[in-house]
This record gives C-alpha cells, sequence and structure tokens, in this order.
C-alpha cells in the first residue's frame, strides 16, 4: 500500500508513472498514465503487459516503445524503470515519457532509505516539499542545482521564508529584484495560497514556471519547470500571428469577445485595435446574419473549414463577402476560437457577374433565349397562362448594310430600351439578331393593347450620330392555358409573326392555332 505522500508526489507528476511488483502486476497508476493509455481509470491487479505488450521490466534500462491507443493515435514512448523499496514488497517503478516537447528523458536516479526521496529524484522538473510548518522537508538535486545561491543551506526543517532571505542577501538570486522586502511579501503571500501558479522571467534569459500546492496535511508541494522553449515558441507563434496577411481574430469560444486582433484585421476592418477589441466576432456581421454565425460558433465542436460565404460591414459601412476558417483552442480550461478571414468579395462579384452574363444578352443587357425560356417554363409550372409576344423588326438590314454595324448595335440596345418602357413588369428579352420577345405571366388584359404600343413606340425615328434611322416591328401573340409546352406556345407565336409579316409588317397578329389553348394531353 502506497503512503497518501507519495501517491500525492505521484499524482503531481507529469510523467505517465506506474508502480508495480515482481509479477508484473499494476499496484498504482497515476492520472497521466490513465490518460496516455485513453482509459478511465487503470486498476490495481491488471498486468503491466496488458497496457506494454513486449515490454521487459528491466532495471534502469531506457527503452523507447510506441504505445498503441484505442483512438489510433499512438505514441513514442521512452519508459525508465527503477527499483522501488518498499515494506515486505519488492516493487519497481515505470516512468513513460510521451511528451513530446521535453528533451531527453534523463533520470540520475540513486539509491536512497526514503522513499519520497526517491521518487523525487526521479522527476524531471525541480521538486521541493514542505510540511505544515512551512519547513523544507525534502528537495531534489534538480532544485538544489536551480538555486545554487541556497543549496549548501538546504536542510530539513529549515523555514522557507529564510531560505528567500539568504537568497537575497547573497546577491545571486536567479530573478531580478529591485525592492526586496516588497518581492519577499509577496513570495509569502503566493505562497500561502491552496494552489499558485505563476511564470518568471529569470535574469539570464530563461523563463520558469511555478506551480505550489497545498497537500491533504498541511504541507506543499513545490515544482518548477524551465518553460525557456515553450515561451520561445509563444513569441514566434504571436510574432506570426501578428505578421500574417491574412486578418485572424482571437475570441473568447464563450462569449465570443475579441480578445486579439492582428494587424491585417484592423486594416481589414477599419477598427482601431481598442474598437475592435469591444466587439464580438459576430458583430461585423450584417444584420440578418449576426445570430446565426454567433449560434454556429458556440455550438462549435472542432475545427470549422470554411464553406458559407458571409457577409461583413466595415467599418466605414461597406460590405464584403468573406470566408471564415475557425480554429478551436484550449488555453488551459479557457476555450478559445482563432477565426482566419478571407476576402472573396471579388470572386463573388465575378461569379454574379459570370451568372449574370449567362442569362443575359451581351449587347443590350436584356434577358437572353435560354432565360426568357426559363422563365418561361417556370410560369407554366407554377399554372400561370401566359402569353408570349414575338417581335421581328421591320428594315432593320439595310441599317447595318448603310450605317454600319456600330450603328446597328445603337439602335438594338434603343428598341430594348423602348420595349422594356412599354412592357413595364413583364420580361423584355433579346432572342437573337433583331429577334426580340415579350412574356407576360398572366392573360389577363387585352393582347392587342401592348402590341400596338410595341408598334407605335418604334415607329419614332432613332438618331445616330445626329442621323434619323427608321425601322418597324411585326408581332406574333399567343396564348395559352396552364399545361402547354413552353416550346409550342412560342412556335405559335413565330407563326403567327409571320402572319403579321405576310399582312404588310409593321402591324401584328394572334395566334388563331386550336392547340395552343388545350392543355397538354395526359398519357394513357
Amino acid at each position: 500500500m502506497l503512503s497518501a505522500e507519495v501517491i500525492l508526489v505521484l499524482e503531481a507528476c507529469p510523467l505517465a508513472a506506474l508502480i508495480i511488483d515482481a509479477a508484473g502486476v499494476i499496484v498504482f497508476a497515476n492520472r497521466n498514465a490513465c490518460n496516455l493509455f485513453e482509459r478511465a481509470e487503470i486498476s490495481a491487479g491488471a498486468q503491466v503487459s496488458e497496457l506494454l505488450p513486449g515490454w521487459s521490466a528491466e532495471e534502469g534500462a531506457k527503452v523507447r516503445l510506441v504505445i498503441e491507443r484505442p483512438s489510433g493515435q499512438n505514441r513514442s514512448c521512452e519508459i525508465v524503470t527503477a527499483s522501488y523499496p518498499a515494506a515486505g514488497k519488492s516493487l519497481r517503478a515505470v516512468w513513460i515519457d510521451a511528451n513530446e516537447w521535453s528533451s531527453a528523458f534523463g533520470i540520475a536516479a540513486r539509491e536512497a532509505n526514503l522513499r519520497l526521496r526517491y521518487v523525487i529524484e526521479m522527476m524531471p522538473q525541480a521538486v521541493c516539499v514542505f510540511d505544515a510548518q512551512d519547513r523544507y522537508v525534502l528537495w531534489n538535486e534538480k532544485y538544489a542545482s536551480l538555486y545554487s545561491e541556497i543549496a549548501e543551506h538546504l536542510r530539513p526543517g529549515i523555514a522557507f521564508e529564510d531560505i528567500l532571505r539568504i537568497s537575497l542577501s547573497s546577491g545571486a538570486i536567479k530573478e531580478d529584484v529591485p525592492d526586496h522586502e516588497a518581492w519577499l511579501r509577496a513570495r509569502m503571500d503566493k505562497f500561502y495560497r491552496p494552489i499558485s501558479q505563476e511564470e518568471h522571467r529569470l535574469k539570464d534569459g530563461r523563463w520558469l514556471r511555478y506551480d505550489d500546492r497545498w497537500t491533504p496535511d498541511g504541507g506543499a508541494i513545490g515544482i518548477r519547470i524551465d518553460i525557456t522553449d515553450l515561451k520561445h515558441r509563444e513569441e514566434w507563434l504571436k510574432q506570426l500571428f501578428e505578421a500574417n496577411p491574412m486578418p485572424m481574430i482571437l475570441c473568447d469560444g464563450n462569449n465570443l469577445e475579441i480578445i486579439e486582433a492582428n494587424l491585417a484585421a484592423l486594416q481589414f476592418y477599419g477598427f482601431g485595435r481598442s474598437e475592435i477589441l469591444g466587439k464580438r466576432a459576430c458583430d461585423m456581421h450584417i444584420d440578418g446574419q449576426v445570430s446565426q454565425f454567433a449560434d454556429r460558433l458556440l455550438r462549435l465542436e472542432g475545427d470549422c473549414e470554411a464553406r458559407t460565404v458571409w457577409r461583413q460591414k466595415m467599418a466605414d459601412g461597406c460590405e464584403r463577402h468573406v470566408l471564415i476558417y475557425v480554429r478551436l483552442l484550449h488555453d488551459g480550461s479557457e476555450r478559445r476560437l482563432l477565426l482566419t478571414i478571407a476576402d472573396v468579395s471579388e470572386r463573388v462579384l465575378a461569379e454574379t457577374e459570370a451568372t449574370r452574363l449567362a442569362h443575359h444578352d451581351v449587347l443590350t443587357g436584356l434577358p437572353n433565349r435560354m432565360q426568357f425560356y426559363k422563365v418561361l417554363r417556370e410560369g407554366l409550372r407554377a399554372g400561370n397562362c401566359p402569353i408570349v409576344y414575338c417581335l421581328d423588326l421591320d428594315g432593320f438590314k439595310p441599317v447595318n448594310d448603310t450605317f454600319g454595324h456600330a450603328a446597328g448595335d445603337e439602335v438594338l440596345k434603343m428598341v430594348g430600351r423602348r420595349l422594356q418602357l412599354e412592357a413595364g413588369d413583364h420580361m423584355v428579352a433579346r432572342l437573337g439578331g433583331d429577334e426580340f420577345a415579350i412574356l407576360q405571366q398572366t392573360g389577363a388584359g387585352d393582347e392587342a393593347d401592348l402590341a400596338r404600343r410595341c408598334i407605335a413606340a418604334l415607329k419614332a425615328p432613332f438618331i445616330i450620330k445626329g442621323l434619323p434611322i427608321s425601322i418597324g416591328v411585326s408581332i406574333g401573340i399567343a396564348t395559352a392555358t396552364t399545361g402547354i409546352d413552353g416550346e409550342v406556345l412560342v412556335q405559335a407565336a413565330d407563326r403567327a409573326l409571320y402572319n403579321a409579316k405576310a399582312a404588310g409588317r409593321n402591324t401584328w397578329r394572334i395566334s388563331t392555332e386550336e392547340h395552343v389553348a388545350v392543355p397538354r394531353l395526359k398519357a394513357h
């Protein structure tokens, strides 16, 4: 049975630790071991071979082994075994280092009579143990080496405050201390807290993390971890964040308040740093998207690739289309979200324009033949009874022959505008060449009235470079009831158009074909 003090130290150790007996049966496993092997707990009595198949507990040997885990995220680890003296039992301590950030595992294990000293000597961090009267009980060699100015004064029973004063008076204290008494009071105040975690920069540029915790018996354990490499990486990442050309925002994952924004984000949105830090990550979205975007972020359970194009407002009021990549981060117990914003406004505008051009005539800007038939079919499916007007210009060919194609193009554009004025809400399309069409979605009203107005509108001369150009138009009209095929309806209007041309041009005719007003027959 392990003592409470030993268990406390084992649980405080950042390595995975197993205590096994001579038969390879597990006596104790700390929480880091459970996490490494992805188990809720590792029961005493289990065989160590279940966790480390093929591994043999050779005394003092350092072995590298790949641990296979249920998640499939296997870990390469270094394993060291050492004797663990216990009353009436022969135990061994198995230390497993799976931390990718740590340096090569080095343990200067020494035989000792006190079990707790033996354990802390094996730990890679500087460790010290205090009793309930704030007096030193144990410390390892790493601790003595770290604080070389007080090493010769360390002895069981000396008060922590006395050691601090010795360190101050030595003049060799590792920290920068401008005011000795103020520093001493602050240090003791932190020492008396149940848990104290801080980071300190030493004079030589190294960084240490202080982790002090009370023990159940009223004592305390202090651990000192060299985090210099970690701080250097943090500084490098901070610089990478700030210098990144992509706008980036770091926000609180619980309330979406912006914690930090890089220079590119400030320039992109046009806000000052103090302004943007007072906002939430969703506040730049247009009104209709604020709650939608916030809800997605708050429910996020993992990284999110950008698929939705959002619209955001800049400081000057203009809008931009963006894609937002989200990374879920954990800063200790805090949930953080890193947002990377990609401006796709030009792409969206280009796609919109490409879509428009695919359905519109390049010259006149009117809907083209494809768009005309699409809207006609949709109207028929919706149960409308549309009216189709097919228009063909009279006397247009001589315009091209006499005045040139540039003048002819100007006439076509002017024809389109005049037809739109007469058609009002009805669709005017250019089917090609000098052929136009008008689609009236319902059959209400006098079909002939619109035809007369269009003919009258095109009788007025078109002034091109100061010269009057006169043309006319012939119009064919076809009406339908629900169920008529769109192509059939257009063909009927086209035949009526040619009847109008045969009747002397510059006039209109309504199709009288019987099948145009008859619904499509159902298949037997």
